[in-house]
């Protein structure tokens, strides 16, 4: 009786969250793009996420070397980040979506309800007192570089659409911060010290693996049928993989993608 009481008092606090005023929800996304450094940008993510997701937490990585590079955290243990830098940022389903697909997501979504609770995601959060995840692309341009992430305790309280709407609006605004910053210089000043300007090849190192397997068969000349029959997947996912790897090196179409990506390898 207990767990229902719970589970219907989360829910009423998710629907809380979703009943969010539009005053309230203008004021705290204008507090991220008038960002003026990561730093800064991150404490308004922080402020904000809480009231336009219902999640206390939050990850910013920069993609601005052969990882992502955290720049901003609040209320996520050390463990947890320091597992994901070791190497489950390789195999994050998230990641990868936010990737292929330009746009914020959670993790139940991706995987799906039945196969959450028995994923390698799942259990890494369960591991650190986290029940669910969703995170979003930062934009400079065409260019993704940055991805925000966030995750809840609440193990009755999977993240809404509306929830992932504004999730998807909150990165809306910090890619506008990011993009003043880019503008004015002041970007370089929050990266992580020794940090290095982005390469093609060095941010193909930093792609999820299925999207760093379609950007070498783009370079070898294959099509996306070959691609796809290579590699076991759709037609479609092969052209979200190249339109996203299009916009993550800022190029038009394949062939400057594979001109790129083969510049960087020489």
């Amino acid at each position: 009786m207990a767990h229902v009481v719970r589970g219907v008092a989360v829910r009423a606090e998710q629907e809380q969250f979703d009943r969010l005023a539009e005053g309230q929800l203008a004021d705290r996304l204008m507090s991220i793009a008038e960002s003026r450094s990561v730093r800064a940008l991150g404490a308004a993510c922080c402020s904000a996420i809480t009231e336009l997701t219902g999640s206390p937490t939050v990850g910013l990585y920069l993609l601005d070397g052969p990882e992502p590079a955290l720049v901003y955290s609040r209320h996520v243990a050390d463990g947890l980040l320091d597992n994901y830098k070791a190497g489950f940022w390789k195999h994050d389903p998230v990641l990868d979506c936010i990737m292929t697909r330009g746009c914020a997501v959670d993790g139940e979504t991706v995987i799906g309800p039945q196969q959450w609770r028995h994923s390698p995601s799942f259990e890494m959060l369960h591991e650190w007192g986290f029940a669910y995840n969703m995170g979003g692309p930062l934009w400079c341009g065409r260019k993704i570089i940055g991805v925000l992430f966030t995750a809840t305790t609440e193990t009755g309280a999977p993240y809404t659409p509306r929830a992932r709407l504004r999730m998807q609006m909150l990165c809306r605004a910090g890619s506008l911060a990011l993009t003043n910053m880019m503008d004015t210089g002041e970007l370089q000043a929050g990266r992580s010290p020794g940090s290095q300007p982005e390469t093609a090849g060095m941010l193909s190192a930093s792609l999820p693996p299925r999207s760093a397997d379609v950007a070498i068969r783009v370079c070898r000349g294959q099509t996306n049928k070959e691609i796809a029959r290579e590699m076991g997947i759709s037609d479609q996912t092969v052209k979200e993989h190249v339109a996203n790897l299009c916009r993550r090196f800022g190029v038009h179409n394949r062939t400057e993608l594979a001109a790129c990506l083969l510049s960087a390898r020489q």
